[in-house]
């Protein structure tokens, strides 16, 4: 299966593809240039143009493109929107137009942030409300895209709903900040990678969503079923030795 995989240059880029090696041929796509042994396109997702390129001849696609958390950068819509929105929007059509059927969206439990800070249980049938900022916004306007595509394109999608991406082996994430204790909404990149493979490889994927969250206390807080079940997914990197109760 030749995958298109976006942001791939980026933390969570660089982990996600691990469980994709070796079993997907990948064309890894981001917005600065960046090292692989794996083939490399270099462009905007904002760009209509540069998205046809980056879907021609591919039979897949993982978006986990996401605009900059630079300081300042979420304080208006512009970056976001333009990025986080736009390119999923770009992406999609252009998908449609090179025959691509199935599609993973990496989204964000921001998406449901509204519920989750009444500390309501996360369903996957939770009507989306945002947490009230710019990124969980843009969140649950992919998942519109992605379900408007789903609807009346036939374009199969898994909506991936990650918490707090790390790494489980430094317990460090994308901006070098250390966690010494882990809670329940802790994700190792790689097992969103392992997510994302075998809902790719699943041969029958509607349009579905999965909480993807890597501590055994997970369940506890989100409908954690479908991503056992339907998926067959296990997390790899379950943080075990740094849990704590909340």
């Amino acid at each position: 299966m030749k995958t298109l995989v976006t942001g791939a240059g980026g933390y969570l880029g660089r982990g996600l593809i691990v469980p994709f090696e070796g079993r997907h041929d990948l064309r890894l796509m981001d917005v600065v240039p960046f090292e692989s042994p794996h083939e490399v396109l270099v462009g905007s997702v904002a760009d209509l143009e540069t998205c046809r390129k980056a879907v021609a001849g591919c039979d897949a696609m993982v978006i986990a493109h996401m605009a900059s958390r630079q300081a300042g950068s979420y304080d208006t819509p512009v970056a976001p929107f333009d990025v986080n929105v736009k390119g999923t929007a770009n992406l999609f059509f252009a998908a449609v137009e090179a025959g691509i059927r199935k599609v993973v969206l990496i989204s964000s439990i921001g998406a449901v942030g509204y519920h989750q800070r009444k500390g309501t249980f996360l369903t996957i049938d939770l009507p989306p409300r945002s947490g009230g900022d710019q990124y969980s916004l843009t969140k649950i306007c992919q998942e519109v895209i992605a379900r408007e595509y789903h609807d009346n394109h036939g374009v199969a999608v898994a909506v991936l709903r990650p918490a707090y991406i790390t790494d489980a082996d430094s317990c460090k994430d994308k901006y070098g900040k250390e966690a010494h204790e882990c809670n329940w909404q802790f994700i190792d990149r790689r097992d969103i990678g392992l997510a994302a493979r075998l809902a790719l490889e699943l041969p029958d994927l509607g349009y579905e969503i999965f909480y993807t969250l890597g501590t055994p206390m997970a369940k506890e807080r989100a409908e954690m079923a479908p991503i056992y079940e339907r998926l067959g997914w296990k997390p790899q990197h379950p943080f075990v030795d740094k849990l704590k109760a909340t």
